[in-house]
């Protein structure tokens, strides 16, 4: 028993913990529950006590749904939202009064409020031009005069806009959300996501040719980042959002020096990079089940080519340029006399690039490593080491090209790797360099702005 209430109070504390963090989701979560029960309350108390309606529970609810994530999109829904309702007590003033309260009216009601509401203009809040418009036909067949009747339907689009009125109030005047930070923690994530699965990769083909169930999990793993993507990206468009007719003196001074342009080149540049580790582990995936079914086709091709339709044919490392030669031909590997490693028996070369290609993506989860801790308190530290570790890991994917042309490795034969390999190196190495630069520019960027 003691544990159990000690385990509680322990959750309690953590909890308590995470409200005192600015950016915490409790802390948020906390304050979006007090701000819409003080919206509602204050649109209760206007519409009940003050105007006396009839129907005062449509204030409260119009105003809790008006305390959105951002003020902009307050504003932006509450506009529709009013639109909605209106266009739904519209369609039932027109037809309800003309029509009399039969069955077969409310079906001319059902019909042309569900037309409405597929108007684009409205976008997530057309469903309620029928809920409106339902809710006005009930009270047009309680009223008992035209009179009445026209007073209710009235009173349905007044007590909407106190609530909505009320909500945008409470949105902008106590502690308007900024959530600009989301765009910074949106590429910490899918930074972390490639690093994680580099540092899990680089030690199994240190050691040479990794094994069929491990290529597989690799490959599993890469193909499972949609909903990471998609959650960054929607991070980035809350994040630039936040900061629109946002009233604090704060996201005023943000305006001005901030601009998300480089936070969405370096979120597109770490999406091209996880399809192209992807590639990767599809590549060394794809020769295990080649030995299996020798007769099947390869699924890598269309991997081949390089960002500048280079698939490598014309002596060049995928990168345009003329290959290097020479190279210790040991594959960029300092420790390659460390001992014996697991050799394909099909292919000697084989697991010794491997070795050598290790080293590459270990440089490449470096440089996503410093990513993942993203700061813009720090960017410009963050941009220099970031410009040294991609300069670093293009030096090993030189040493990749050196050494794949020192012991004759082709890079056109499909039924080959090293072709697929070699130009994705290229091409992560691209846009690790574009990155440090896109950032480096944006740490440059305040100062020239804010003059």
């Amino acid at each position: 028993m003691g544990t159990r209430v000690r385990e509680k109070w322990e959750r309690v504390a953590e909890w308590g913990g995470r409200l005192r963090h600015p950016e915490s989701g409790a802390r948020r979560s906390l304050l979006l529950i007090l701000k819409s029960a003080l919206a509602a309350t204050v649109s209760w108390f206007i519409s009940y006590e003050l105007i006396d309606a009839t129907s005062p529970a449509f204030a409260p609810f119009s105003a809790v749904l008006m305390v959105q994530v951002t003020v902009y999109q307050s504003v932006i829904q509450s506009l529709r939202y009013v639109g909605a309702v209106a266009a739904g007590v519209a369609v039932q003033a027109v037809l309800g009064l003309s029509a009399g309260p039969d069955l077969i009216s409310f079906a001319l009601v059902a019909l042309a409020a569900l037309v409405i509401s597929r108007w684009r203009v409205l976008g997530h809040q057309g469903p309620q031009v029928a809920t409106a418009a339902f809710f006005a036909f009930a009270t047009y067949t309680s009223a008992t005069s035209n009179s009445d009747q026209v007073r209710e339907l009235g009173q349905i689009v007044l007590l909407v806009l106190i609530g909505s009125a009320v909500g945008v109030a409470v949105n902008v005047l106590i502690a308007p959300p900024l959530r600009y930070r989301s765009a910074e923690y949106g590429i910490r994530a899918l930074a972390q996501e490639i690093h994680d699965l580099l540092d899990a990769m680089t030690p199994e083909l240190g050691e040479g040719a990794p094994d069929a169930d491990t290529t597989k999990g690799w490959r599993d793993r890469a193909s499972r980042t949609g909903s990471l993507i998609t959650q960054s990206r929607e991070g980035l468009r809350t994040a630039r959002e936040s900061l629109r007719l946002n009233p604090r003196p704060w996201a005023r001074r943000r305006r001005r020096h901030l601009t998300f342009q480089a936070y969405e080149q370096t979120m597109e540049a770490l999406v091209r990079m996880i399809s192209q580790v992807a590639a990767i582990t599809r590549t060394l995936d794809q020769r295990h089940r080649e030995d299996e079914d020798p007769d099947s086709d390869t699924d890598t091709s269309e991997d081949t080519e390089d960002s500048d339709g280079s698939d490598g044919s014309d002596g060049s490392d995928g990168s345009g340029a003329p290959r290097e030669s020479g190279g210790s031909g040991d594959f960029g590997d300092p420790e390659a006399s460390r001992g014996p490693v697991a050799e394909d028996p099909r292919d000697p070369e084989y697991a010794p690039f491997l070795r050598g290609y290790s080293t590459f993506l270990s440089s490449v989860a470096d440089f996503t490593e410093v990513l993942a801790t993203l700061d813009e308190d720090h960017l410009r530290e963050q941009a220099d080491r970031l410009g040294e570790a991609a300069g670093h890991l293009e030096e090993c994917r030189r040493e990749i090209a050196r050494t794949t042309d020192d012991h004759g490795l082709s890079l056109t034969d499909p039924t080959e790797p090293y072709g697929v390999l070699v130009v994705e190196a290229t091409r992560l190495s691209e846009e690790c360099r574009y990155t440090a630069e896109v950032l480096s520019h944006s740490a440059d960027e305040p100062a020239a702005e804010g003059r």
